[in-house]
């Protein structure tokens, strides 16, 4: 049975916002919930779709929040485009991903993927030179920090985690496109069905999360890709048990919040097959959000990566680094972070 106030929480929150293929219900949110609600969207990584659309409704007043929201956006946008533009001017071959999202929205770091390997030095260098500071090198990835725009970008040799690659980026390179950014700008980036399997495959193993934003990303996206695309990409990578089980907890609460589950997302669940572990846990923990995936469900889809060669290499090489005291130290540290969390 759903807990009635947790239900109301995450249900109401998705029909205030509605989806693209159902209208929203903002005239049936009481005012007094309006706070309440603003919190959870801040926990579930989306504050600036609710506020904007609060604004839109000229429902509540939260006009101090949603400027400083949408400076943040603002300045964001710049720096994706200056950042992407300073790296195509020296011919690095790159795309913005897992960053720029369909809704409105704003985002703690930028998530910049570089091709080819050798190049991975010169964009640091060529970062530095356009005013970002290097903050730590990692085994797959190195992290700077933008003052112009106050925040963090995270340069990526591989999509992985730690050592472990999860998807092998030569897989994704006829997936770069260009895109216009709401300031105009054009930056380069993957095309919806790559970044979703991108962000699919970090939310479950990397952040071990599902979040609303991720169910917006999927949602909105579901509206602009190939989903015959979308679907080689997750088998060529080995993400089927991971797609499987978000698109299970996305249709749930589609289905629950609008009584409907779009033809689109039918189709791919059809396609992918059914999943209930994660979506009865989902419904056992009253819908709430952000939902920790259960460490069964982060296991099967670490096994099913496994069958790539990048991936079994990056493993091999993580057991290895475990040897070092330091490397094995700061690795557990991460990794109790991730357990205690609420959000990311």
């Amino acid at each position: 049975m759903i807990a009635e106030e947790n239900m109301n929480l995450t249900i109401e929150l998705l029909q205030f916002l509605g989806s693209p293929f159902t209208p929203a219900t903002t005239s049936m949110v009481d005012r007094s919930e309006l706070m309440e609600l603003c919190r959870y969207s801040s926990e579930n990584r989306m504050l600036f779709l609710y506020l904007h659309t609060v604004k839109k409704n000229h429902l509540g007043d939260f006009s101090a929040l949603y400027e400083k929201e949408k400076l943040r956006c603002l300045k964001t946008d710049d720096a994706i485009a200056r950042i992407s533009q300073a790296l195509t001017d020296v011919h690095i071959k790159h795309a913005v991903f897992k960053t720029i999202r369909p809704y409105k929205y704003t985002t703690v770091d930028l998530d910049i993927l570089i091709f080819v390997d050798r190049n991975c030095t010169k964009s640091i260098k060529t970062l530095q030179k356009a005013g970002c500071n290097l903050v730590v090198y990692g085994p797959k990835s190195t992290t700077l920090w933008d003052q112009e725009a106050n925040i963090g970008i995270d340069l990526y040799e591989q999509v992985a985690v730690s050592c472990v690659t999860y998807i092998d980026k030569r897989k994704l390179v006829t997936y770069v496109t260009t895109a216009k950014l709401p300031n105009g700008e054009y930056v380069k980036t993957l095309r919806p069905e790559a970044d979703l399997a991108c962000i699919i495959a970090h939310s479950i193993i990397k952040e071990q999360m599902y979040t609303l934003s991720e169910y917006y990303t999927f949602i909105h996206y579901l509206k602009q890709m190939n989903i015959s695309d979308f679907l080689e990409i997750v088998k060529e990578n080995n993400l089927t048990s991971a797609a499987r089980t978000h698109i299970a907890i996305t249709a749930l609460l589609h289905k629950v919040a609008h009584e409907t589950i779009p033809n689109e997302l039918q189709q791919v669940l059809d396609s992918i097959g059914e999943e209930n572990f994660e979506p009865s846990r989902v419904i056992k923990n009253s819908l709430e959000t952000p939902h920790k995936y259960h460490p069964i469900t982060i296991a099967k889809s670490l096994l099913e990566i496994a069958k790539g060669k990048e991936t079994r290499k990056g493993i091999a090489t993580q057991l290895f680094h475990m040897f070092d005291p330091n490397f094995s130290k700061d690795f557990l540290r991460q990794l109790i972070d991730h357990i205690f969390r609420e959000t990311y």
